[in-house]
């Protein structure tokens, strides 16, 4: 069913059971842009159409124009001669003309680079009023870029033999690097493998109760400093970064100890666990982050204490003269609205790059992954779990009727792009998540707060705070999870009426689309979930457990996962055990599972404690399956976005 039409649909249709999904879309992108009852008669002031290119024009037709370049002064008038220099104070120019509103306030942004010092800001002061928007978009075809980085400059050959050149960092420390606008790679052991592909060693052991783990000793190096050497452990569908306490020899075996407070939660709870689902031939890690592993062109190591980073370039690199970035912000953007009852809205940006964010907790904490890319704050052994949830280059809190598209969220240290709490009509249209730690898009609250147990069922008194009505649709999801390994594509909290469809996700390395969290049947805040026509392939890469689409919990009556083209995917090597093409995980009740198409991947698996749910016409070969594969997936309208690359940072 096409996106925001399902609104007035599933209030006619919810009574009557699964609503039946239409084989292709009916209504184009244009006429759903402020097509629910509140949103007037439109949004976008003729600014984007759908079609090909940003539509960054002079002027958009009517409505106030104001203008920002790199090279511009923040003195200025803001026209297109005379432009801004910064975002923040075209925000400021805004909010002398968002008032009242008769047409569009539209803020174009020319190419280039625009470093953020600090998290950039929208608020409920920034807003557009129905059905007028506040636009923040690209000047015609021009590419800019966001970036929560800094420049790092100075290299020197450091080290002759090993042809390693060092640099003074700056702070704060970092996890990523980026050269040439490619991310270069924290040293590690074992390197990767051809092509960066997965590569890992395996434990030979462990002792619960002397909490430790032993492994070859071959795989250890005699290091000068072991309080930022880190172990990233594979356990089930989860990966855990480990900073690693001691390490000692005997014979050939050693063994490693861990610091607090991942230490005890790796051997107290009971999931996952080290030995889910038995032994096998050993759990999958490597150590990361230590001079002695930097021995691989293009892998870097910073040392924290004097702030200089290492690295060895790779073939045909000049890193004197290259374009370097380390990012320094957890947040680029963030729209937040003072509460629940008093939002943030009308907001679009459209054809910007998003890029260059950082993430410390690893660092400082260790990370310990529970699902979905959650990490655990506390666990006993009884599955009492609290979790925390990872930062977003881009959040948006308390708010609605904001819209994404065309653009590029690259380069990035855990989440995309974020639907935190509190948001409504929201739209994530044509947008490409590349390169990303962590979930391309989240969405939703997976717990009531950082003290909640995460298996209590989420249903608030404020029903203001669940994210309803929103639509992520034709969206390229690519190499996403690559630090976070046990994050989704797309990872959905307790959403409701959510709309997933036409998206391609690709290449990450536990599940494509996870929506809900609680592990119960018992009714919570979602219902009447859609995820449709979405192109999955090439997930699952590391981890067990994984799947093309995932779901958790009760989200009836009328959910459905419907004409989904799955393929070309299936158990890693270095899994713990299978993965599956669909899977209606512990709790899953009230979804409706009908002619997905699945080839060369798993099939269907159905959880413990789920509740009523259909399943029909799924496999190789269901009802319409040519039409579902040549339709599913992004939409001819949107199928440049997988084209999008970064522009080299200047500053």
């Amino acid at each position: 069913m096409s996106s925001l039409a399902r609104i007035t649909a599933v209030a006619l249709l919810s009574g009557m059971g699964a609503i039946a999904c239409q084989p292709a879309d009916l209504y184009p992108l244009t006429a759903k842009r402020g097509a629910e009852p509140d949103a007037g008669s439109g949004a976008g002031g003729g600014v984007g159409t759908g079609g090909a290119g940003t539509g960054g024009g002079e002027t958009g037709g009517a409505g106030e124009a104001i203008y920002v370049a790199p090279d511009g002064d923040d003195s200025n008038p803001g026209t297109l001669d005379a432009p801004l220099r910064t975002l923040a104070r075209a925000r400021a120019v805004v909010r002398t003309k968002n008032k009242n509103l008769t047409d569009d306030v539209t803020v174009y942004v020319r190419g280039g680079t625009y470093p953020q010092q600090a998290t950039l800001t929208f608020g409920s002061a920034d807003s557009g009023e129905a059905p007028h928007y506040v636009n923040y978009v690209a000047y015609r075809d021009e590419r800019p870029l966001i970036t929560g980085g800094r420049p790092i400059q100075g290299w020197a050959l450091s080290d002759v033999t090993a042809g390693i050149y060092s640099a003074p960092a700056g702070t704060p420390p970092f996890r990523q690097l980026y050269v040439n606008g490619v991310k270069a790679i924290r040293a590690r052991s074992p390197n990767l493998g051809p092509d960066g592909a997965p590569n890992f060693n395996r434990l030979s052991g462990w002792d619960k109760d002397a909490r430790e783990v032993q492994l070859s000793s071959s795989y250890v190096e005699s290091f000068g400093d072991l309080t930022k050497l880190e172990m990233h452990l594979m356990t089930a569908w989860a990966d855990n970064t480990l900073r690693v306490a001691s390490i000692t020899t005997s014979g050939g075996t050693a063994t490693v100890k861990f610091q607090s407070p991942e230490d005890p939660l790796l051997f107290v709870r009971p999931n996952p666990r080290l030995d889910q689902f038995g032994w096998g031939s050993g759990r999958a890690f490597y150590f990361e982050n230590a001079l002695e592993l930097l021995d691989a062109p293009g892998e870097w190591y910073l040392e924290e204490t004097t702030n200089v980073v290492y690295y060895k370039p790779r073939a045909g690199e000049d890193i004197t003269t290259a374009s370097v970035v380390a990012p320094m912000l957890e947040t680029v953007m963030s729209i937040e609205g003072a509460s629940t009852s008093d939002q943030a809205s009308y907001l679009r940006f459209e054809g910007l790059t998003f890029a260059h964010s950082n993430y410390l907790r690893p660092s400082q904490y260790g990370f310990l992954d529970s699902q979905a890319g959650q990490y655990n704050l506390t666990a006993d052994a009884d599955n009492n779990q609290t979790v925390g949830h990872p930062p977003a280059a881009v959040s948006v809190t308390n708010a609605n009727h904001v819209q994404f598209e065309r653009n590029l969220f690259t380069q990035l240290a855990a989440t995309g792009l974020d639907l935190v709490s509190g948001t409504h009509h929201d739209l994530i249209v044509g947008n490409a998540f590349t390169d990303i730690g962590g979930s391309g898009i989240s969405i939703g609250k997976f717990t009531a707060s950082e003290t909640t147990e995460s298996h209590v069922p989420y249903d608030p008194s404020d029903a203001n705070e669940v994210c309803t009505h929103e639509t992520i649709e034709n969206n390229f999801i690519d190499n996403v999870s690559t630090e976070l390994q046990g994050a989704c594509g797309i990872a959905g909290g307790h959403p409701a009426y959510l709309t997933v469809e036409h998206n391609e996700v690709s290449h990450t390395n536990f599940t494509g689309i996870s929506i809900g969290y609680g592990w119960t049947n018992a009714p919570n805040a979602m219902t009447d979930n859609e995820i449709d026509y979405n192109d999955i392939h090439d997930v699952a890469n590391v981890l067990a457990g994984g799947a093309g689409v995932s779901t958790i919990s009760n989200q009836g009556p009328a959910s459905e996962i419907e004409y989904n083209y799955l393929h070309d995917f299936g158990a890693s090597p270095w899994a713990d055990y299978a993965a599956q093409g669909l899977y209606l995980d512990e709790g899953t009740t009230g979804y409706t599972v009908a002619h997905n198409v699945l080839v060369n991947t798993p099939g269907t698996l159905v959880g413990p404690n789920t509740g009523a749910n259909t399943l029909t016409d799924n496999g190789a070969n269901p009802e319409q399956a040519e039409n579902t594969m040549a339709t599913a997936g992004i939409e001819p309208n949107y199928a440049d976005i997988k084209q999008l690359v970064i522009e080299r940072a200047t500053f």
